[in-house]
């Protein structure tokens, strides 16, 4: 479930971009220092990084962040964006749909996004998670992945009129087929080509603005806000049974924790309050009950074909059913058999057709299984192919710097 977020949900961020503790550094590359940590009970790493803007200002980063109509432009891998609504001046709710390399399919996300400004010469933040919506349910052709944490620190550098500093922290679990070394392999190359892109739109955004119809940020001035207002408990998990809470993210933050109570009024099981830290705004307290923000998928655990198996029961329901009809119009027909054989052979004639079907359902769950480990294999081969070509440019370009 979304929740407003408050000073001390910021408070935490910035411990956990601040505090290395725990962390590994992946890359240092001029002024962007990447690095990595594991995160207990998930098979997915957490990246964190750290960048200089020598040339832009913190104010025009958080326009950058903030702008729907801009990151249209410079965001390359969008493949939609649109802005559900709004939970309050600081907080709304928006739907992001985000390419993948073939043959990937492409993830979406619905987040919940929260920043705070502290004004000139402070820290302006933002902060964003996977809500559910129920509007906005998984779509054919995406995998619905998951943001645990998604958050950006800026500062504006000591002695500088023009230069920031950026702090980045981000958890996600991509969930489909993606085998989890590879994407932690990936992660801390991924980051600063992202660093990258995002300088280089803040130094072309005054010129974009000045190029559009109108001039609103409403992030800054909420009289702007054209979104409609929509509620808290639109972003529910409807799925039955209690949510899954993702694990445990180091010095982030502790949540206090109370007795959840059920709706059908039987008695609060106390929830146990452990010193372990966790992931920023874990659960909330409402009207007396403490709600999940994530649903149910938020336990991060490497998918399967397993998760295909509800549709093989309920193929199977309706193939019974149907068979079901089937019979009965055989009897009506098949006047000349013999009365009392009647159900006898009918018996084992259902027996066999359900046979046949656990084992076409096999068959399907075996394809299903194939095609994931093709997907898994093709992504390893493309990474793979890719190192090799960069490892062939940087053998050249030595080869180049060679002074005869």
């Amino acid at each position: 479930m979304a929740r407003i977020a408050d000073d001390s949900d910021f408070e935490a961020l910035k411990r956990l971009v601040d505090n290395h503790d725990g962390w590994t550094l992946e890359l240092s590359k001029s002024d962007t220092q990447v690095y990595t940590r594991p995160v207990a009970g998930c098979n997915f790493n957490m990246v964190k990084i750290h960048t200089e803007f020598a040339d832009v200002t913190a104010d025009v980063v958080f326009d950058v962040l903030h702008d729907p109509d801009y990151r249209k432009v410079w965001d390359s891998h969008m493949l939609a964006s649109e802005e559900i609504g709004i939970l309050n001046v600081n907080n709304d709710v928006g739907y992001y749909a985000m390419s993948c390399p073939p043959p990937l399919k492409p993830r979406d996300f619905v987040l919940q996004r929260s920043w705070l400004d502290t004004g000139p010469q402070g820290e302006q933040m933002l902060l964003s998670r996977s809500v559910p919506h129920k509007n906005y349910p998984p779509k054919k052709g995406y995998v619905r992945a998951m943001s645990y944490i998604t958050g950006f620190v800026l500062r504006t550098k000591e002695n500088s009129k023009t230069g920031c500093i950026l702090k980045y922290v981000a958890h996600c679990d991509p969930q489909g087929t993606l085998p989890p070394w590879l994407v932690n392999k990936v992660t801390h190359t991924l980051g600063p080509r992202m660093v990258k892109d995002l300088k280089k739109a803040a130094l072309g955004y005054a010129g974009w603005k000045q190029t559009q119809p109108h001039l609103r940020k409403p992030w800054r001035f909420p009289e702007e806000i054209r979104c409609p207002r929509i509620s808290i408990d639109d972003c529910l998990d409807t799925t039955a049974g209690p949510v899954a809470l993702p694990p445990a993210l180091g010095s982030a933050m502790v949540l206090p924790q109370k007795p959840q109570q059920t709706n059908s009024g039987s008695q609060s099981q106390p929830v146990q309050t452990t010193t372990q830290r966790k992931l920023p705004q874990l659960k909330t307290q409402t009207n007396g009950r403490v709600l999940p923000i994530l649903h149910k998928k938020a336990q991060s655990t490497p998918a399967s074909p397993v998760v295909e198996e509800p549709k093989f029961l309920r193929r199977e329901d309706s193939k019974d059913i149907k068979l079901d009809a089937k019979e009965g119009k055989k009897k009506t027909k098949d006047t000349k058999d013999a009365k009392g054989a009647g159900k006898d052979d009918n018996a084992p004639k259902s027996i066999k057709e359900l046979e046949k079907e656990a084992k076409a359902a096999a068959k399907e769950s075996k394809k299903l299984s194939k095609a994931a480990a093709k997907e898994a294999a093709a992504a390893e081969s493309a990474l793979a192919k890719k190192d090799k070509k960069e490892k062939g440019l940087t053998k050249r370009r030595s080869l180049l710097n060679l002074k005869f």
